[in-house]
């Protein structure tokens, strides 16, 4: 990747225009990355039909042929594609909206797939949506941000598919070195760590000399009740003005859990996002921060930001960010101690004055510019790795067709087409009758694509693949001698799955036991489950097994496989086998028309 402008997508499961944490950072990241002159493409659910409709017409657009449909100007605005209409979600926490999963399953696809982006970087990957699983259609540079560990709970039910489905991205960033410890003792790999920015545009120290404000966004307000009630009894005259910084919807909710007491004391103001809460924000000059979800958020950097003395609930990503002179941890729902720092705070002007000082200078020396200047570096970085190679980390399994036969339908452009669109890394083809159409496919696929020169051939006692060939062996011939020729030459001999060819009778590979090397036990044939648990199953009895597609036409590339790690030759590859695992997987998944086009265009429906 050259140090030309990148086309990036930024992927997001919360929608957009964004009205929760995630959907604001993805934002600001897609404005900086914008700044330094790359195409940014934004993929979200959209707000509302029309959102919705003007996605999915790109998306049509795309798939008929326009290869720009869902890219930005270089150095222009990000463009936001609603990839499916979004849907209200009963999560904890600020409003969030996620994605119809199959309409997004469809548009996501279809846009990461055919959209030419050299790098898709997915945020919050954990959240319900299938834009993790839509990562392997990506032919460039692909990332996920975590930006909460607090879904990691869950991970546990599902741990095979999460494994499988992060297998697939290059880059892993966390947040901060506490989310990066807990993410790797959860989901082991190697992560970046790469923190959020400011907007150095917000407004900074506030002009009032005393004021406090409390940062509880979350619903239940449990935090809010808490810090209230460690207020109450103070002096007005000291405290200010006492401002809540609440859920963005439902205020009259946040107001009757203030108690009657401090009710004529207290304001509360919905979160509408930084540019609002930087403005509250500076209505004080003591910050409350009483659970570590909110510690862990961004209002924690913005009232640091603002010149505010922050009180925060203790936790790895407070310590982070406080460090030991810009504000206070404190053991979480410890009544005594948040009031005793609170009265400390109170009667202390001056420490209040030197914390904001030194939380003012720590909450500006990072900006957005700074985290799209990081994230280039990496994107690059990772571009410029060899396929496999990670250092000293084990290589990330890859996707790999090793049954290809090719036909009159899919000559060499249409299989590095198809071995594009659906992520397949490693292809084996072998045509029958000679390796010349192999040898087409290896000469014009691209680096990231490695393919495997092969030929099935037709034995006297059945069909056999020969694999790392380099000269074509005849049809015809007895089934030791084709497989002996195979080995002669350097190659990999394959046993086709009976259901998928005239492979040799049981008694037969019996006589020529020694010069078989793998057996292809999973094909597209029999149901997914039934298939892949016998492909397991002669795992477990120590046979080495091959996974392929056996397919003639493009459509029907990529619907078995095996994900194994990358290898270098024969002797690596067999090696590779033994570790790899047999999937089947979903043919590409298409969009669909309106309702009405769909009903015009299919006689009798």
């Amino acid at each position: 990747m050259s140090a030309s402008p990148l086309r990036i997508a930024l992927v997001s499961p919360h929608a957009f225009p964004p009205g929760d944490d995630v959907g604001h950072a993805v934002a600001a990241e897609a404005e900086a990355l914008a700044r330094r002159g790359h195409a940014v493409t934004v993929l979200a659910p959209g707000k509302g039909r029309q959102a919705a409709d003007a996605g999915r017409r790109r998306i049509e657009a795309l798939e008929a042929g326009d290869a720009d449909a869902v890219a930005a100007m270089p150095g222009g605005p990000p463009l936001i594609i609603a990839t499916s209409r979004a849907l209200r979600t009963s999560t904890k926490g600020t409003g969030r909206r996620l994605g119809g999963p199959i309409e997004s399953a469809s548009g996501l696809e279809i846009a990461l797939g055919m959209g030419g982006f050299d790098v898709a970087h997915l945020h919050e990957p954990l959240a319900p949506s299938p834009a993790l699983a839509a990562l392997r259609h990506v032919p460039g540079v692909r990332a996920v941000t975590f930006h909460r560990t607090a879904p990691l709970a869950g991970v546990a039910f599902v741990r095979p598919l999460v494994d499988r489905a992060l297998a697939q991205a290059d880059l892993r960033i966390a947040r901060s070195d506490a989310a990066r410890h807990v993410l790797a003792g959860v989901l082991p790999g190697e992560y970046e760590v790469v923190r959020e920015g400011i907007d150095p545009a917000l407004p900074g120290e506030s002009p009032h000399p005393v004021g406090i404000v409390i940062v509880a966004r979350d619903r239940d307000r449990t935090g809010l009740r808490f810090v209230l009630r460690t207020l109450l009894g103070t002096d007005p005259a000291r405290t200010g003005p006492i401002t809540v910084i609440g859920p963005p919807d439902a205020p009259q909710r946040t107001r009757a859990a203030v108690p009657k007491a401090l009710r004529e004391r207290v304001t509360v103001v919905p979160d509408a996002g930084a540019p609002s809460r930087a403005g509250t924000l500076r209505q004080g000059r003591i910050a409350l921060i009483p659970t570590d979800e909110e510690a862990a958020g961004p209002v924690l950097r913005e009232a640091l930001a603002a010149g505010m003395c922050v009180l925060a609930t203790r936790c790895p990503e407070a310590h982070e960010a406080l460090g030991s002179d810009a504000g206070v941890t404190l053991p979480p729902f410890s009544a005594e101690a948040w009031s005793d720092a609170i009265a400390a705070c109170l009667g202390n002007p001056a420490r209040v004055a030197m914390f904001g000082a030194e939380a003012e200078r720590r909450g500006r020396a990072r900006t957005w510019d700074d985290v799209a200047a990081d994230l280039e570096r990496l994107y690059r970085d990772v571009a410029a790795r060899p396929m496999g190679d990670a250092g000293d980390a084990p290589a990330v399994p890859v996707f790999a067709d090793l049954r290809v036969r090719t036909g009159p339908g899919l000559g060499a452009r249409e299989v590095v087409q198809a071995a594009m669109e659906r992520d397949i890394r490693i292809v084996a083809i072998a045509a029958p009758g000679d390796i010349e159409p192999a040898l087409e496919v290896h000469r014009a696929a691209p680096d990231r694509l490695h393919v495997i020169v092969g030929q099935e051939i037709d034995t006297r006692e059945g069909t056999v693949i020969g694999l790392f060939l380099t000269h074509s062996v005849p049809d015809g011939l007895s089934l030791e001698d084709s497989l002996r020729r195979v080995r002669d030459q350097g190659g990999v001999t394959v046993i086709p799955h009976p259901e998928a060819a005239a492979a040799p009778s049981a008694a037969a590979l019996r006589a020529v036991g020694g010069l078989v090397d793998c057996h292809e036990g999973l094909t597209p044939v029999r149901p997914a489950a039934q298939a892949t648990e016998a492909a397991l199953l002669l795992q477990r009895t120590g046979l080495v097994i091959t996974a392929g597609s056996a397919a003639t036409a493009a459509a029907e590339m990529g619907t078995a496989g095996m994900l194994m790690r990358p290898f270098a030759g024969p002797e690596e590859f067999l090696r590779a086998l033994g570790d790899a695992r047999p999937v089947r997987r979903r043919r590409g998944l298409r969009g669909r028309g309106p309702r009405s086009s769909r009903r015009t265009s299919q006689p009798g429906a």
